[in-house]
């Protein structure tokens, strides 16, 4: 029996192969593709079932091939020059590994561990959580944050956050906005968790991913001003946000930060899911909740 079991959800030819030559056949440079690796071929087929319907995936996988994949990557149509590079540093880093291969079991997983030394496990680990990270050619950790509230401003408003770091990873968060329901509450109090999650996994470089231009503009642009002006905007209203936005800088700090604005509803792969946990998040709201 194979060691490995290499699921292509999503390439030239999905199914589960064998090698991980065999499965960098079916996706390198291919756009949108989605691929994982995994210790079992039942897990392997799971793979690419969930999947099926996310990214358009025949359901038939080749008799002749068994296998999955090592990492997701984005499932919209086209592909980032930032993607296209984690993709590639990713494969470069997978062939190292399989042609590094030694008699001993041990070795081979610590190879496999390689690219992501802070992940508490192997990646290729036969329990449902992945607790490897994504992480890209600088070193940095890629995290999506989101916000989500329904019937924003209003009194029935619902709000909730969502973290994501990759599927099923252990370090993604799904709750209920704590405070008022609020669109930049939410967006301000993901990042806030994101950075808590970081921290708690040991990580110093962090890359936070998110659709809301308005948070980004709050850490680099305003809080400074804002500062400078005793908590009081241009127009000289104070800060409605203050107490959170503080509680968001004191969790970033001491972290090597990289903000990634990204287009939020247009398939990014990360972003979607965070968008899904912060929508899960708000069915657990309640109204004038404190931290």
């Amino acid at each position: 029996m194979p060691s490995f079991y290499y699921a292509v959800a999503k390439g030239r030819k999905p199914g589960v192969y064998h090698s991980w030559p065999e499965c960098q056949a079916q996706i390198h440079q291919f756009s949108g593709s989605i691929f994982k690796k995994f210790s079992s071929k039942s897990e392997a087929d799971n793979f690419i079932k969930s999947n099926n319907n996310f990214s358009n995936v025949s359901s038939s996988t080749p008799s002749s091939k068994k296998s999955t994949s090592f990492l997701k990557t984005n499932r919209s149509a086209s592909t980032s020059p930032q993607e296209k590079k984690l993709l590639k540093r990713m494969i470069a880093i997978e062939l190292k590994n399989t042609e590094a291969k030694t008699k001993k079991r041990k070795l081979e997983s610590e190879n496999e561990t390689e690219p992501v030394k802070i992940a508490k496990q192997n990646a290729c680990d036969t329990s449902s959580q992945n607790t490897s990270y994504i992480i890209d050619k600088d070193g940095y950790v890629n995290v999506y944050t989101d916000g989500a509230c329904s019937s924003n401003g209003t009194r029935g408003a619902r709000a909730g956050l969502g973290v994501w770091f990759g599927d099923n990873h252990p370090s993604n968060v799904s709750e209920a906005v704590l405070g008022r329901a609020t669109n930049n509450m939410a967006e301000i109090q993901a990042v806030t968790r994101a950075a808590e999650q970081a921290k708690n996994a040991g990580i110093t470089k962090l890359k936070i991913n998110t659709d809301s231009q308005f948070l980004i503009s709050c850490i680099t642009q305003w809080m400074p001003k804002w500062k400078k002006n005793g908590w009081q905007t241009a127009s000289k209203q104070p800060v409605i946000n203050k107490t959170e936005l503080l509680e968001m800088e004191k969790a970033l700090k001491s972290l090597d930060v990289v903000w990634n604005h990204v287009n939020g509803h247009v398939g990014i792969y990360g972003n979607e899911m965070a968008d899904k946990l912060a929508r899960e998040g708000c069915q657990h709201y309640k109204q004038l909740s404190k931290r």
